[in-house]
């Protein structure tokens, strides 16, 4: 009897002991990253990169979501999450310039070509004096909107502004336009109050706009500065796990889902 009751606790010891095992073996085989990106669909374009991810290298990417851009980096830097793709290269480098944070540029994404959308005309030269514009309030979108509006020659900068103008580099503005910034989520939501607002990458979409209605756009030739880019701790930049990720976002699953959602939208790899 005692010999009976020995075996029995030797086998479910040699039981626990295998079942730990492969418990333990799974968890460890198990590999993830949590990537933030902006709510709208980009996300669409991401889980296309997750389930390519998934299947070449059994590396499963959670999507988290934010609709504030100024929280992606933040969360990144203090390590909520791993990755994050919805910036450009110069708000990466306002951001650091700024709070300082320890993460860094990996891989590229596209070019989104920011645009001048409108409810109220059809054509640039419709804005008329004293219109309302409504652009984006962070540094880097602020400026870049600025740059279009004088490309589209409605107003004039001072030479030698850099990336990042400001209104008050603004030195001649022959039709007085009324230059209002809002915080980039908001801009869409005053396209019916203001003659135009200045939009890109899922802003254009959210606004129920096409790329192509556009009554002026950026030449993506022309916007290297505002490549979109994949966001990483610095500390962490050579994981394997974020080469995996460069690789499935720079595929051709990728690029075919971004062009089919974001008509305009130029690959920024080689």
């Amino acid at each position: 009897m005692r010999s009976i009751k020995l075996l029995g606790l030797l086998l479910g010891f040699l039981l626990a002991l295998v079942l730990g095992f492969i418990f333990f073996n799974k968890s460890y085989n198990e590999r993830s990253i949590k990537v933030g990106i902006s709510a709208g669909s980009s996300v669409q374009v991401l889980n296309v990169a997750k389930k390519l991810a998934k299947e070449k290298y059994d590396l499963d990417i959670k999507v988290i979501t934010f609709a504030d851009y100024q929280i992606p980096n933040e969360a990144l830097n203090s390590g909520d999450i791993d990755a994050n793709i919805f910036q450009t290269r110069s708000f990466l480098k306002q951001a650091v310039l700024k709070k300082n944070y320890k993460i860094v540029e990996i891989g590229q994404t596209f070019i989104y070509p920011m645009g001048i959308y409108s409810r109220k005309i059809n054509n640039i030269s419709e804005i008329g004096e004293n219109a309302s514009i409504v652009i984006p309030n962070d540094s880097s979108n602020q400026g870049r909107a600025l740059i279009l509006l004088q490309n589209a020659k409605l107003i004039t900068l001072k030479a030698d502004v850099g990336e990042t103008p400001t209104p008050r580099d603004i030195i001649e503005n022959p039709k007085k336009l009324n230059i209002q910034t809002v915080d980039a989520a908001q801009v869409a939501r005053s396209v019916q109050d203001v003659t135009a607002v200045v939009l890109n990458n899922d802003f254009v979409l959210n606004a129920k706009f096409k790329p192509s209605d556009a009554l002026f756009k950026e030449n993506p030739d022309s916007a290297e500065p505002y490549v979109n880019i994949i966001v990483v701790k610095e500390s962490e930049k050579g994981k394997k796990e974020f080469k995996e990720l460069t690789a499935v976002m720079n595929s051709a699953e990728v690029l075919k889902e971004t062009e089919k959602l974001f008509p305009g939208a130029v690959k920024a790899w080689k």
